[in-house]
């Protein structure tokens, strides 16, 4: 088992942190994120009741399909310092499933499912 390192960060800036993401200070023995999502790109920007689309989709029943290893690797670390230290994050947002993580991870799965539509003013709206 590895050696657990100390993180230390001066200054920390993050915007926003949403969807299935965390923003994790100190260590983490295991974290798991999902996210399911709807991203829906009109040609006239109006949004109205029947705008709104529901997760039946395949692609968000569907188990999620993780690569098998396909080989051990074997690492040799030299730590110069027990502290891991930095002076400055800085980040604009922390979304769909992701992780900040300052400290230490054992383990980790993040996974984010995005359907996306474009909806086109065709010759069958009438508005």
């Amino acid at each position: 088992m590895m050696d657990k390192r100390t993180a230390v960060v001066d200054n920390l800036f993050t915007n926003s942190v949403s969807n299935s993401s965390v923003l994790s200070i100190g260590d983490t023995n295991y974290a798991t994120l999902k996210f399911k999502g709807i991203a829906v790109q009109k040609q006239v920007p109006t949004f109205s009741q029947e705008d709104e689309e529901t997760f039946d989709y395949p692609l968000f029943k569907r188990d999620t399909n993780w690569p098998a290893p396909t080989m051990g690797v074997r690492k040799i670390t030299t730590y110069h310092n027990r502290n891991i230290c930095v002076a400055n994050v800085a980040t604009i947002g922390v979304s769909a499933s992701s992780l900040l993580q300052i400290g230490s991870l054992t383990k980790g799965y993040a996974e984010a499912r995005v359907k996306h539509f474009r909806k086109l003013k065709g010759a069958y709206e009438t508005s």
